[in-house]
C-alpha cells in the first residue's frame, strides 16, 4: 500500500488594519456641467465638477468630484452618483460615490475607493451627509459642506 502525503504550506500574512477616519469637506463648484430641466421640473445634471479641502485627523487633502444628478425640483428629492479623487502629498484615493438628496438642500451618501502610490492596495469607505447651498440659490464658493465617517482598510497590516 502506498502512502501519499500532501503538504500544504500557507504563507504567513499580517492581518489587515482598519483605521477609523472622520472629518469634513467643503467643496466649491468649478463647472456646473450640462443641465437640462424638463417641463415637469426634473433637473438632469451631467458632468458637474467641484473641489475643495478634506480635513480630518487620519484623512486630509484635496477632493475633486464629478457628479451626475437627477433632481425633482418640485419635491426636493433626488439621486446623484459620480467619481472622486482625494489627493495628498503621498498619493490618492480614487473611486465612486452615490448620493440621496432630501429637503431640497440636504444630502447623504457613501463612497468607496482604492489607493494609489503609498496607499496602493488600501480601500477607503465613507458615509457622509451635508448641505448643498447651491440648490438654495447660493452662487459663491464653499457651497457643498459635509461631514464624514468611515475607515481605511489596509491589507499591509501594522
Amino acid at each position: 500500500m502506498a502512502l501519499l502525503a500532501v503538504s500544504v504550506i500557507a504563507p504567513v500574512m499580517a492581518s489587515a488594519t482598519r483605521t477609523a477616519v472622520s472629518g469634513s469637506a467643503t467643496l466649491s463648484v468649478t463647472d456646473i456641467g450640462d443641465v437640462r430641466i424638463t417641463k415637469s421640473g426634473i433637473m438632469h445634471q451631467v458632468a458637474a465638477q467641484a473641489s475643495g479641502p478634506v480635513t480630518g485627523a487620519a484623512l486630509s487633502g484635496q477632493m475633486q468630484i464629478e457628479l451626475n444628478a437627477n433632481f425633482n425640483m418640485n419635491t426636493g428629492e433626488g439621486v446623484a452618483f459620480g467619481t472622486f479623487v482625494i489627493t495628498d502629498s503621498q498619493g490618492t484615493f480614487e473611486g465612486v460615490f452615490r448620493v440621496q438628496d432630501t429637503g431640497f438642500i440636504y444630502f447623504k451618501g457613501a463612497l468607496v475607493g482604492h489607493g494609489t502610490a503609498v496607499y496602493e492596495g488600501m480601500m477607503l469607505r465613507l458615509q457622509f451627509e451635508g448641505i448643498d447651498l447651491y440648490r438654495g440659490g447660493y452662487t459663491g464658493p464653499d457651497g457643498l459642506n459635509m461631514t464624514y465617517t468611515g475607515f481605511v482598510l489596509s491589507p499591509k497590516g501594522v
